[in-house]
């Protein structure tokens, strides 16, 4: 009846926070086989998801020691000690979408000012990522890379090595960050805050 009932409130949760989301799988783990307020692990695994204007291709969530705190004492529904480990995939789709998307247009332009120049989308190619002008023509001769310190992603030109940052957020710890032919895969720690 509980697991039942935390998986239907866990679907209404990402369905509310999400724009769009495929819930493909919700496993909740008790070690015990008995709820007592306490999730001993919560795996969500989501695909074809908005959040936030920001697509994303899949993403695998594992939340452990999650302790529940019910309405009626007027706290938030989970602690703010618990920590979700993130896998997410995104294709150059999927930030093609983002970055033309009006919520995200001073970060676009951010870009533009640090590549000198307008685009239209990027790609990805050889493990790196490649802006397409407004003419359709890629700078195949100036790629770029991402890095990533602890709390913050930074996109880096691989001639000059220089810098623009584009992620920065102490409540995300990025732990590694991998660039495949056609995606790039981030895995990182967050803080659950419900509020």
């Amino acid at each position: 009846m509980f697991p039942r009932f935390i998986r239907l409130g866990v679907e209404t949760i990402l369905k509310m926070l999400c724009e769009k989301i495929i819930i493909k799988n919700i496993l909740i783990v008790n070690k015990k086989d008995k709820f007592n307020g306490i999730i001993d692990e919560l795996y969500i695994k989501a695909e074809s998801i908005i959040f936030n204007k920001i697509n994303i291709s899949n993403i695998n969530i594992k939340i452990k020691d999650i302790i529940l705190k019910f309405p009626f004492n007027k706290n938030n529904l989970f602690t703010d000690k618990s920590h979700a480990k993130i896998n997410i995939r995104l294709t150059k789709d999927n930030i093609n979408k983002t970055l033309l998307n009006k919520k995200w247009k001073s970060l676009k332009k951010s870009i533009e000012s640090y590549i000198s120049m307008r685009f239209n989308s990027i790609e990805i190619n050889n493990k790196s990522i490649y802006f397409i002008s407004l003419d359709g023509l890629s700078n195949n001769k100036i790629n770029y890379n991402l890095q990533y310190d602890k709390n913050n992603i930074s996109l880096v030109n691989n001639i000059n090595h220089k810098k623009l940052l584009i992620l920065n957020d102490n409540n995300i710890t990025v732990k590694k960050l991998f660039f495949y032919e056609s995606y790039i895969e981030i895995e990182l720690i967050s803080k659950i805050i419900f509020n």
